[in-house]
């Protein structure tokens, strides 16, 4: 999480780098600061690689991360205020020259009397805490201490006795059958789900089945988890092979270079049958490192991998045959079994108390089958009584930065970020967009509630869900999922970046949002924005557009609501524009110039957007599946030129009553799947009823409401 302070950090450096003559008078302390934010970026990503587990050093880290806001919060205030001066034209220059002037040098002033200050806090306070606490640095253990805990967990799934599973008999025949199938040739069998799943404790029962092991002559488990040496792994295969059989491990095993340990294994299972499993696998570099050893000798050898990535490592060939097995998650009574097995095991006959059976099936229900989840709440309750329950219940919420990379947007770097947390299994795809991308996700209960304690506790950002009155906000961004209609006594959108609403209840915002960066209303009935909102309130108000220099480079969705005197020059820019929705527009200049040769545009909606009498799609509009026109009054002909919009999938037009005929080369859009007509002349209706209508049959919906 501390990645988005490093990122915060190296924003400011830049912006400080960019703009310093504006600070004149500060140069000194500006040169300081970058120094001590360098120093203080480097310390994050310590932090964040190695981890911290004391509480000195929690304290330590999260006094670095304050110090990185509050100078956030200064320089983006002083940059506010001096590009307030820069969008207005020639009238602001005049203002800014002789009224603002004063004013200017006076935040100027104080920008840098803030940065002096806050330097002074960085050189000082926080090294001083250091050595009086005796924080020298941050321990470097504590990655290896987590990995090792990661394997010790998973390796005691092998020590489980099997009263203590839920519904592993029929998960496990399925592999069993592929492990004792008679096939000669060696057989990779995946064994794939999210974290939390059972992968390990299917992969463990199997493994200890007698019926099984006495079919291979020799067997190895080894968790590799994420951190791995490769010649560790081929010394622990060599030790757990020689102790499956009772035999003495070579006596230079420790000293063994790679090139050795590859041969001793070759040569030990040169003769002999083997079941493997590796479990835990991230990446698919250890088995392209590891396959060379496990050379298929034609006797039936068997590897078992588990794993949460089902796009690489589980369907990544080792030779032989290869089979994937999904792990499917419990059913409620099974669920219902394991928490019983884990919460009341010391109750008389396993049973549940009556006066804690609502409880408990509401756990059990939040927790979709998860057996880890399970397992873990059934624990924590386990000899609880109900106050006890009361409590931990009550305690329970159920309800990361982009890192750039080189040659990459930020768009494609958080995309891939999604990609990867789809095939790990810890987010599911719901909905895709017409382009296949994926457009909403669902996460686990339980994962979403971690995600969020970490982001309120990182000040990250937090979300406001009714459960009690939100006085002030520490996080920077904030989420808003559940309110009365306004948000009262709410003090903290000062230093808000994010603000995301989605709540139908939302009737006012709170004022003073002036560094926001990021606004989303979805839905929210506001009747009213606060001042600091580049908006209209009604359809005869005009639209400025020309403070906007340019658009955001990578802007995917338009959505324009107002009039415009003329079309912004800036439009034709918008190379990653998939959505463009223009509504009480009523332009008299034509639109379509300055958007057919964008590459990515993929829906466009005019609604009211112009009062002209001819609409010519003469080129360009290669990516457009969805087209809509709603509401041009004086609109009476539309004309498609031979190959434009070569991929449209649908066509709806709606009010456009002086329209008489069907548009002039309909018949070459041959991708038309859907043509909707709605409040249209009886002209139209007619002619396509009768000599149109061969230019239309092709489409397989079409809809007429007059």
């Amino acid at each position: 999480m501390d990645q988005a302070v490093v990122e915060l950090t190296e924003n400011i450096i830049s912006i400080l780098s960019n703009e310093a003559s504006l600070l004149w008078g500060a140069r000194d302390a500006i040169e300081d600061i970058k120094d001590e934010l360098i120093s203080m970026r480097s310390f994050l990503v310590d932090a964040d690689r190695k981890g911290v587990g004391r509480e000195g050093e929690k304290t330590w880290v999260a006094n670095v991360r304050d110090m990185a806001y509050d100078v956030e919060d200064i320089i983006d205030n002083f940059m506010y205020h001096m590009n307030r001066q820069r969008i207005g034209g020639r009238s602001s220059w005049i203002l800014h020259h002789t009224i603002y002037f004063p004013k200017n040098l006076w935040m100027r002033r104080q920008t840098a009397t803030k940065i002096q200050k806050i330097n002074g806090k960085i050189k000082g306070a926080i090294p001083e805490r250091n050595q009086r606490y005796g924080i020298d640095r941050i321990e470097g253990t504590r990655s290896k201490d987590n990995q090792k805990r990661v394997v010790r967990h998973a390796e005691s799934s092998l020590f489980l006795k099997e009263d203590e599973l839920v519904g592993i008999e029929k998960k496990r025949q399925s592999i069993m059958d592929w492990l004792i199938d008679g096939e000669p040739h060696q057989t990779v069998i995946s064994i794939v789900g999210m974290g939390g799943s059972g992968k390990t404790t299917l992969a463990a029962n199997t493994y200890n089945n007698d019926d099984v092991k006495k079919h291979f002559d020799c067997c190895a488990w080894i968790t590799i988890s994420q951190v791995y040496e490769l010649e560790d792994v081929l010394r622990r295969l060599i030790k757990e092979f020689h102790e499956s059989r009772k035999e003495v491990n070579p006596a230079d095993l420790n000293s063994m270079n790679y090139r050795l340990l590859v041969k001793t294994l070759v040569n030990y299972l040169e003769k002999k049958s083997y079941l493997l499993v590796l479990d835990d696998v991230w990446d698919t570099n250890l088995l392209d490192e590891i396959k060379v050893s496990l050379r298929d000798s034609c006797l039936g050898s068997r590897i078992i991998l588990t794993t949460r990535k089902e796009d690489d490592v589980a369907c990544h060939q080792m030779g032989g045959k290869h089979h994937i097995h999904n792990i499917e998650l419990l059913l409620m009574e099974e669920a219902w079994e394991l928490f019983f097995k884990k919460a009341f095991s010391s109750s008389p006959n396993g049973s549940c108390p009556p006066e804690l059976k609502s409880f408990a099936q509401e756990l059990v229900g939040k927790c979709n089958g998860l057996p880890l989840a399970i397992a873990a709440l059934g624990s924590l309750m386990y000899s609880k009584n109900m106050s006890q329950w009361n409590e931990i219940y009550s305690s329970l919420n159920w309800k990361g930065f982009v890192e750039k990379v080189e040659g990459s947007t930020l768009e494609e770097v958080a995309d891939s970020y999604l990609v990867k947390l789809t095939f790990r299994n810890m987010l599911q795809v719901v909905e895709r967009n017409e382009f296949g991308r994926p457009r909403r996700f669902k996460m686990h209960d339980l994962l979403r509630g971690l995600a969020l304690s970490i982001s309120v506790k990182e000040k990250f950002g937090s979300v406001h869900d009714g459960g009690e009155e939100m006085k002030e906000c520490k996080a920077r961004r904030i989420s808003i999922h559940k309110t009365d209609g306004e948000l009262k006594s709410f003090t903290g959108m000062s230093k808000l970046r994010s603000f995301l609403v989605f709540n139908k209840a939302l009737k006012t915002l709170p004022s003073g949002s002036k560094m926001l960066r990021v606004l989303d209303l979805e839905d929210a009935p506001i009747d009213e924005l606060p001042d600091e909102s580049i908006m209209v309130t009604n359809e005869e108000e005009t639209l400025q557009m020309d403070a906007l220099s340019s658009p955001p480079p990578n802007l995917r969705k338009l959505f324009l609501t107002g009039k415009l005197e003329k079309v912004p020059q800036w439009f034709c820019s918008l190379q990653s524009l998939t959505y463009l929705h223009l509504h009480w527009s009523r332009l008299e200049e034509d639109l379509l110039p300055h958007i057919a040769a964008l590459p990515n545009l993929g829906r466009l909606v005019l609604t009211n957007a112009y009062v002209g009498k001819q609409l010519c799609f003469n080129t360009g509009f290669l990516k457009l599946t969805r087209l809509s026109i709603h509401n041009l009054p004086q609109l009476n002909e539309i004309i498609i030129e031979k190959g434009v919009m070569p991929n449209l999938k649908s066509l709806y037009i709606d009010s456009c009553k002086e329209l008489k005929t069907v548009p002039f080369g309909i018949e070459y859009l041959r991708t038309l799947q859907e043509l909707d007509l709605e409040s249209v002349s009886m002209e139209l209706e007619n002619r396509i009823n009768n000599e149109d209508f061969p230019k239309v049959q092709h489409i397989r919906k079409l809809y007429i409401w007059v």
